[in-house]
């Protein structure tokens, strides 16, 4: 006996242990090969996808380099051809430049060179000549640009060029590294009255690059259309190997991004590159193999090492488990064999106590089975639910579910449809009960199946037919006859018919019934529709909503409730525009609130009004009207809660505002961001409202006071250029003799040297 109960255990150790291997072997053996695999595909993707947003984003900075240019022809002030040597035309052409400071914040400076007058100026207003450009620290010296031939290419161009990222000291003797843009005026013609130098810093490309995904840890190469490297993120020991020289120029014409593995310098990259179609640039980003299988190869180091621990674990536990449970699993058995066997009612022990409970198990199951019987229509109505919502992918699978409770379907073609409620939630089962009524009086060559649907005012139609079956027209009399004896108003979306033997066909169809039914619900274009009938248009929104979401959050953060008004009204006019898809105006209307709630939330997190508002917000199934009303209301709610809230505003009066200047205008953090929010405004509106009160903007404003004071204490006292500039609130000794002399047409020395003589 006991050489018996030894092997009975060793045979169920090992049957478990197979048991458990068997599953834990598949996986391995399926996993390990091909995650690697997997992982590198991923990434080759998102390596494309990286590399086309940082071209996109190139394209859109660079059009507008392109077209600055044919702007500056453009403006009559500048009069380039009839342009004499003198300082009224320099102070012209200067001033017009100025009005280009704050056009794009990709270009560091843009300089317009006239040749008759042999002056570059630049946007910030400032003038150099020629012979400036070949000193350091005045003009913009480039280090590997010889002078007389940067000069003699001003003067001879004929078509745009681009230099790569070199060293350039700029006024103040600051080096910085740029990318140089070289285009004559006008772009392409003959006689040239100047050329333009539009220059962007190094600093501002790479910062652009990392900004396309802050996780991404490759490299970025931008080359022109002959393979000259313009701009890259890092400098690489492989950007000078020939490996790397024969992939650059090896990459073709193709315009959409193209990845692949290749080796560099006995390496392994992921490398994505595409061609603009804008410029022909080619960009390149590569990023080590090595580094993307990281988290791959240590997920697969630690599997390993938990599969084993665990396969020790459970061996122990099965062990110990048969062991101490060998003699109750044999008695058992043994009862399972007589279980059923009449015998004599005596006093209970342990085993007579699950024989009962056997028992009543048996006469507890035959109970379960008569209610399942009476339940009959909700298992149909569930099973047929799951068939068409996708949680079936195997046919044969369905079929020996749907036989137990008695559904077949009788035709090869499979239609699914979707009926929605237009009144009350109540209705729904009225309409339920006249369609199932409705199912008997359908002809032959048709089967159909009502059923609820998760939605509370939707229905869905499971409907098995002939190929040739008019379900549209059948459709249409149900919905009539629901009107007519009923009262009850329906839209009714229908998908495209299928075979009836694919559970994935019969789930698409499902969804496109929803969709068209979405469709009726929003546009009102009538009452029955067929998927292929839908005319849904086309629409580009989707980078103009994430823009007005951003600033709906901005003017949120700000408390402009103004704003805030401004840009809800934007939106409900952009919802109420035809050319807009419905799952859009869905997707829109979701985001809006959400955003508008979440202002909401900050000021009275435990409104119960409020709460009662958000629930009733995000219900499944709204109009567009009640989309709109639902977006207003809310909207109208936060801005009454941030007028509350804010602090009365000071009146910007001309007194008030000499005031505050007279008390802060010499000190070097006077700015029209203080004055704005001393005086409660965006920058904007006091920027308005200052040259509107005082005639002349705010920086002209300060600084001709400042350099008034700055005169007052050259004529008056011995203190140094530097002392003078801190006192009247410049912040470099540079700038303040920037200033005096665009103003006065000296230097503060020379003037000092003059009143003096």
């Amino acid at each position: 006996m006991r050489i018996h109960k030894i092997n009975l255990l060793t045979k169920l150790l090992i049957s478990y242990l197979l048991v458990l291997m068997f599953p834990v072997i598949v996986i391995l053996c399926y996993y390990y090969p091909y995650s690697a695999d997997v992982v590198k595909e991923k990434e080759m993707d998102w390596n494309a996808h990286i590399t086309e947003q940082f071209m996109t984003s190139m394209d859109t900075f660079t059009r507008y380099v392109y077209n600055l240019p044919f702007e500056l022809v453009q403006n009559r002030e500048f009069k380039m051809y009839k342009a004499e040597e003198s300082d009224y035309q320099r102070v012209i052409i200067a001033n017009e430049m100025k009005k280009y400071n704050a056009t794009d914040a990709f270009i560091y400076n843009t300089l317009l060179y006239v040749k008759n007058i042999g002056y570059l100026f630049s946007k910030t207003g400032s003038a150099y000549s020629t012979e400036d450009l070949s000193i350091p620290g005045v003009g913009y010296y480039y280090e590997n640009w010889e002078h007389q031939d940067m000069i003699q290419t001003l003067n001879d161009l004929k078509a745009p060029v681009v230099r790569p990222v070199e060293n350039v000291v700029v006024p103040g003797n600051n080096r910085v590294r740029m990318l140089t843009f070289v285009q004559p005026l006008p772009v392409g013609g003959t006689h040239s009255p100047g050329a333009v130098m539009i220059m962007v810093k190094e600093d501002t490309i790479v910062r652009m690059m990392k900004s396309v995904s802050e996780i991404y840890s490759g490299d970025f190469f931008v080359f022109d259309g002959q393979g000259r490297r313009l701009v890259s993120s890092n400098e690489t020991s492989y950007q000078s190997s020939d490996d790397f020289r024969s992939l650059v120029q090896g990459i073709g014409e193709e315009r959409s991004p193209t990845s692949g593995i290749y080796a560099i310098s006995g390496s392994d990259y992921l490398v994505s590159h595409s061609v603009s179609d804008k410029n022909g640039w080619k960009y390149v980003s590569l990023l080590p193999v090595s580094q993307s299988l990281k988290g791959i190869r240590t997920i697969q180091l630690n599997t390993v090492v938990l599969v084993g621990l665990i396969l020790l674990l459970e061996v122990f536990i099965i062990y110990v488990s048969i062991r101490k449970n060998y003699q109750p699993i044999r008695r058992l058995v043994d009862l399972a064999v007589h279980v059923f066997e009449p015998q004599e009612r005596r006093p209970m022990n342990e085993i007579d106590t699950i024989k009962y409970t056997l028992e009543e198990l048996s006469q507890a199951n035959s109970k379960l089975d008569e209610h399942v019987k009476g339940s009959l229509p909700i298992m149909r109505d569930n099973l047929l639910f799951e068939l068409v919502s996708g949680q079936y992918a195997d046919w044969e699978e369905w079929e020996q579910e749907a036989g137990r409770i008695g559904i077949r379907f009788k035709y090869e073609h499979f239609t699914v449809a979707v009926v929605c409620c237009e009144s009350d939630a109540g209705a729904t089962e009225k309409i339920l009960a006249c369609c199932r009524k409705y199912e008997e009086l359908l002809p032959d060559g048709v089967q159909t199946f009502f059923f609820k649907s998760i939605y509370q005012h939707e229905l869905i139609l499971a409907s098995s037919h002939e190929s040739d079956f008019p379900l549209e027209s059948c459709l249409e009399s149900m919905q009539e006859s629901l009107l007519k004896h009923n009262g009850l108003r329906t839209v009714i979306g229908i998908g495209k018919p299928v075979r009836a033997r694919s559970p994935v066909d019969i789930h698409v169809s499902y969804l496109q019934a929803l969709r068209t039914a979405e469709f009726l619900r929003i546009r009102k274009t009538g009452s029955v529709l067929i998927f292929d009938d839908m005319e849904i248009p086309q629409s580009g929104a989707v980078s103009y909503f994430a823009e007005f979401l951003q600033s709906l959050e901005l003017s949120i953060l700000k408390n402009d409730a103004a704003m805030l008004a401004s840009l809800s009204e934007r939106m409900i006019g952009y919802l109420s525009n035809d050319s807009l898809p419905p799952h859009m105006i869905r997707s829109v209307y979701l985001n809006t609130v959400t955003v508008i709630f979440n202002g909401l939330q900050r000021f009275r997190h435990d409104d119960q009004s409020l709460l009662r508002l958000t629930d009733a917000a995000f219900k499944h199934r709204y109009t567009l009207e009640q989309m709109i009303g639902i977006i207003r209301e809310s909207c109208t709610k936060l801005c009454d809660m941030i007028s509350e809230t804010l602090p009365l505003a000071r009146p910007a009066t001309q007194e008030a505002i000499l005031s505050i200047i007279a008390e802060k205008g010499m000190d070097p953090n006077c700015s029209l961001q203080m004055m704005a929010d001393y005086f409660d405004m965006s920058v904007s509106n006091f920027s308005h409202h200052f040259k509107k009160t005082m005639g002349q903007n705010f920086k002209e404003y300060i600084d001709q006071l400042r350099i008034q004071k700055s005169i007052q204490l050259l004529r008056d006292s011995e203190e140094t250029l530097e002392a003078i500039s801190q006192q009247v609130g410049y912040t470099s000794t540079s700038s303040f003799i920037r200033s005096f002399k665009k103003m006065v047409g000296t230097t503060p020395g020379q003037y000092r040297n003059t009143h003096k003589a």
